[in-house]
């Protein structure tokens, strides 16, 4: 059962759920009463974290067959047997959750990022690859998934109606994990010492493009998240301004170490990858903190 865990990589459940916590932040619909408060995110962690991610990762190594170093799994144990059976059941589980604790919208984006995955994942015969080996749409499945449709779950919880504006912030974090994702593939490359050897988007466009691009996609995350802040209807004080303004400094620190790591990129990849996350995520834990302390929330 060791095995199995493992390859949940439950190093990721905290980190990952930055992603829904920020749409849960904008939500004028969640609860006052901080054990209310707690109910919904131990829920939402053990549904989203645990299940929904937990099983997309056990699923895609047991297609990857991982013997290398894969994300915050740098030295994964033997495929266990039934992996990817067991990775469907956890995604099933997410959705039937997703629905009895939550509601038909957080089961259909749940339904949907499980299906999502499958097909970023499943290997098959015939000309039809897998979304993983056709280079853009695996960063594009996995932006849309991180940034907008983990923003819509974390939103939707609280049965809010959605709004345009949830939907941007969503879209700008897609845009920002757009340019920090492919760093996670530049250390599984042959070239850096990995085993992967599987076309994707950072062997179609080379390591050190890819970093460059994804600097500037950094830069166009801060400038649209920017605006978008800048029109909220929020309630703006010295604290929420110091996080905001943090926000912007990581992001701003992502897009330079990118940038700056593009000279050397095959030079000790995973602990710069590790880096390049932290700051992404910290930059995202920022604005979502500031997120709740400035949107107006409903009475219990």
């Amino acid at each position: 059962m060791n095995a199995y865990v493992a390859y949940m990589r439950p190093r990721t459940f905290g980190p990952t759920f930055v992603f829904p916590l920020t749409g849960y932040a904008l939500s004028p619909g969640r609860p006052t009463e901080p054990l209310w408060v707690a109910r919904d995110l131990g829920l939402m962690f053990l549904v989203y974290s645990v299940l929904l991610w937990g099983g997309t990762n056990a699923y895609n190594s047991s297609h990857d067959r991982d013997v290398g170093p894969v994300n915050l799994l740098p030295d994964p144990p033997p495929i266990p047997p039934h992996l990817a059976s067991f990775g469907l059941t956890a995604k099933a589980l997410a959705c039937v959750l997703s629905f009895a604790l939550f509601g038909i919208r957080a089961a259909a984006l749940a339904c949907v990022a499980a299906m999502l995955s499958v097909l970023y994942s499943r290997r098959r015969s015939g000309p039809n690859r897998r979304g993983k080996d056709i280079p853009g749409v695996d960063i594009a499945i996995n932006a849309l998934g991180c940034g907008l449709g983990s923003v819509l779950f974390g939103f939707v919880v609280s049965g809010e109606p959605l709004t345009p504006f949830v939907a941007v912030v969503g879209l700008a974090f897609s845009v920002a994990i757009f340019g920090g994702v492919p760093t996670s593939q530049i250390f599984q490359r042959p070239e850096a010492g990995g085993g992967d050897h599987d076309e994707n988007y950072t062997s179609r466009l080379g390591p050190a493009r890819t970093l460059r691009v994804g600097a500037m996609l950094l830069v166009v995350h801060a400038v649209v998240l920017s605006m978008a802040t800048t029109e909220a209807e929020w309630s703006w004080s010295g604290a929420t301004r110091t996080l905001v303004g943090t926000w912007l400094l990581l992001v701003m620190a992502g897009a330079i170490h990118s940038w700056r790591w593009s000279r050397t990129p095959l030079v000790a990849p995973y602990r710069k990858m590790l880096r390049q996350m932290s700051l992404m995520m910290t930059s995202q834990l920022a604005w979502t903190v500031a997120a709740f302390s400035a949107t107006t929330v409903g009475v219990d």
